[in-house]
C-alpha cells in the first residue's frame, strides 16, 4: 500500500492517463491558506484506506486553485476545497466541496471507481 496518494499535476496529462488506463480521474481543487482544505489533506487524504482506493481506482490530480483560474472557471468551481470526479472520456460525474471524514470521502469515490 502506498504511504500517500500519487498526485498528478497537470490535468490535461491525467485526462490522457486516464483514457490510456481507463480509470476516472479524481480531480481536487484547494487554496493553500483554506483550513477546511488543510483539514482534508491532512485527516482524509492520509488515511490508509482513502489512500489505496484513489491510487488503485483513479487518477488523482491535486491543483491549487488560485493558480489555475482557467480551469477553476472552465469548471464552474466557487469554493474549497472542491473534489471533481471525471469519467476516463472526460465527462464530469459528479463533484463535492468542503471536508469530508475519510468514511464519507470513500462513500463518495465508490459510486463513481
Amino acid at each position: 500500500m502506498a504511504a500517500q496518494v500519487n498526485w498528478r499535476e497537470s490535468f490535461d496529462a491525467a485526462q490522457q492517463e486516464a483514457k490510456a488506463a481507463s480509470r476516472p480521474v479524481l480531480l481536487e481543487f484547494y487554496m493553500d491558506t483554506c483550513p477546511h482544505c488543510m483539514k482534508l489533506h491532512q485527516e482524509t487524504l492520509t488515511d490508509a484506506a482513502v489512500i489505496e482506493a484513489v491510487n488503485a481506482r483513479f487518477i488523482p490530480v491535486r491543483l491549487e486553485g488560485r493558480g489555475n483560474m482557467e480551469l477553476v472557471r472552465q469548471f464552474s468551481v466557487t469554493g474549497a476545497p472542491t473534489t471533481l470526479v471525471f469519467a476516463a472520456d472526460g465527462q464530469e460525474l459528479t463533484r463535492f466541496a468542503g471536508f469530508y471524514p475519510p468514511t464519507d470521502y470513500l462513500k463518495n469515490l465508490e459510486k463513481f471507481g
